[in-house]
């Protein structure tokens, strides 16, 4: 089955399309409704394409690379990107735009057509004469999606309004929000039922598989600090031998370098030309958007592969560089901290250098999950069960993979800061470092101490839950606000 085949049909998965969270335009039955759709397969493959679709906007999709911009990680200039300097510079309220409420309402556009699919599916796996076995499998991967959504949704904001089923009428979507661990059992469940029923096969066509639930739910138990799960987990993909390290670092990001199939790859969202692009070329590289700081940059040993891959250094306020072409390249606008990010471009192929503005749009999938990740993982839950430090030879061998390929030197003893180090210089610009400094508590120490273009940053106690959107509070008269806000 081809996701791309049918990655544009949107409303015909049957979903709920919510302009706000609860807002929502419901379900259209006299077009869409079981008497003229969920007739056969290919309609149960469109409804599963639409549910994937959900993924493409938001924090879910190539936008999450703009995180760093509230880490100490990246800074993000004036313009579109500004509420994220806002919130690295202390500003953190319920009327904030930008991630504070797109995330949200995201995550629950998401959430809404995983449930509305369910809802329909019952009828349409009989209609379709479906095997239990493949009925299973379509089911996995929407519950799959379903849970990737809530955790999206407990990592920022806590306790949030639990819906595990469609909602028919708005006045049902007026609910108290859950306690975070109800949620996160409710991701637990999802996630079980992933594991037992999807394919247990390499990841590559953008369909989940057995390893990227595993993954999903090692980093679900990563946040509880859970590590005997982490461990598990993670033990199992690594014994699978399905996934390994990627040979190179552009053929993980550039689809044009041998993204497809990538055996490091184990979640991506997935984009296809010309209809479904996205701008992480266009702001990150042409518009310097999020600009990467000195302080990421001083974090990486000399001769560290990934600083020479990932960054260059065009001078505070310049736009032009050298490429690997050894010509002058420029971007729209000037770095405001001397670096210019290009990990997530195509910098290899001599056509990007004729591009301008909305043509850097691209289709590169985004990694949700990777192998390096999984080894990161399980080096964590090892140190976390054996007092912070180890020198067993088996979990030394998973972070010198990590830093072999990177060419520096190899690790003899690990301990829990060169484990935080590495996560840091391996996952930079792919949506983890603010999630890493909340779940380990460092956010307060790492954000106080920053400095950028803006000033000193500030980050209170209270940021590390963010608070419900304005928006949503007044649409649902039960949630609480959050404390501090």
């Amino acid at each position: 089955m081809k996701l791309h085949k049918y990655i544009l049909i949107g409303c015909l998965a049957g979903t709920s399309m919510f302009t706000s969270c609860y807002d929502m335009d419901v379900f259209p039955q006299d077009k869409l409704g079981p008497s003229l759709f969920w007739k056969n397969e290919a309609d149960i493959q469109k409804g599963v394409a639409g549910v994937y679709s959900k993924l493409y906007g938001g924090y879910m999709g190539w936008s999450k690379y703009l995180l760093e911009g509230i880490t100490d990680n990246a800074y993000c200039k004036n313009g579109d990107q500004a509420a994220y300097r806002n919130m690295q510079m202390g500003v953190l309220e319920a009327t904030s735009s930008g991630p504070i409420v797109s995330a949200y309402s995201d995550s629950y556009k998401g959430i809404a057509a995983c449930n509305m699919f369910l809802k329909n599916f019952s009828d349409a796996k009989q209609n379709a004469k479906l095997s239990e076995e493949k009925a299973s499998q379509y089911e996995a991967e929407v519950r799959f999606i379903r849970a990737l959504c809530y955790f999206e949704l407990v990592q920022r904001y806590g306790d949030v309004p639990l819906y595990k089923e469609a909602i028919s009428v708005v006045e049902e979507s007026k609910i108290k929000q859950s306690p975070a661990n109800e949620v996160l059992a409710f991701i637990h469940e999802d996630l079980d039922y992933a594991i037992t029923y999807l394919e247990d096969k390499a990841y590559s066509d953008g369909h989940a598989v057995k390893a990227s639930a595993q993954a999903l739910k090692a980093r679900v138990a990563l946040f509880q600090k859970d590590w005997p799960t982490v461990k598990s987990l993670t033990d199992e993909i690594i014994a699978s031998n399905k996934y390994r390290l990627a040979d190179n670092y552009n053929s993980l990001f550039i689809k044009r370098e041998g993204q497809l199939g990538n055996p490091e790859i184990i979640f991506s969202v997935n984009y296809l030309n010309p209809d479904v692009r996205h701008n992480a070329e266009m702001e990150l590289y042409y518009w310097n958007a999020a600009t990467p700081t000195d302080d990421l940059m001083a974090c990486y040993e000399e001769g560290d592969k990934r600083k020479k891959e990932w960054y260059v250094y065009a001078g505070v306020g310049n736009k032009v560089w050298t490429n690997p072409f050894g010509e002058q390249a420029e971007t729209n606008s000037g770095t405001e901290t001397g670096w210019i990010l290009v990990k997530h471009l195509d910098k290899n192929n001599p056509e990007t250098y004729k591009l301008t503005a909305y043509d850097f749009r691209t289709d590169n999938n985004v990694i949700v999950l990777r192998y390096a990740d999984v080894l990161l993982m399980n080096v964590e839950a090892v140190l976390e069960l054996n007092g912070g430090t180890t020198t067993d030879s088996k979990v030394l061998g998973y972070i010198n993979e990590i830093r072999k390929r990177a060419g520096i030197s190899l690790l003899t003893s690990v301990d829990l800061s060169q484990l935080y180090l590495e996560r840091r210089r391996e996952l930079a610009y792919e949506g983890l470092r603010h999630f890493d400094l909340i779940r380990t508590g460092q956010a307060e120490t790492v954000m106080n101490n920053l400095v950028t273009p803006a000033g000193k940053c500030s980050f209170k106690n209270h940021f590390y839950q963010w608070p419900f959107p304005q928006s949503e509070m007044d649409a649902n008269p039960m949630l609480d606000q959050k404390p501090g806000y």
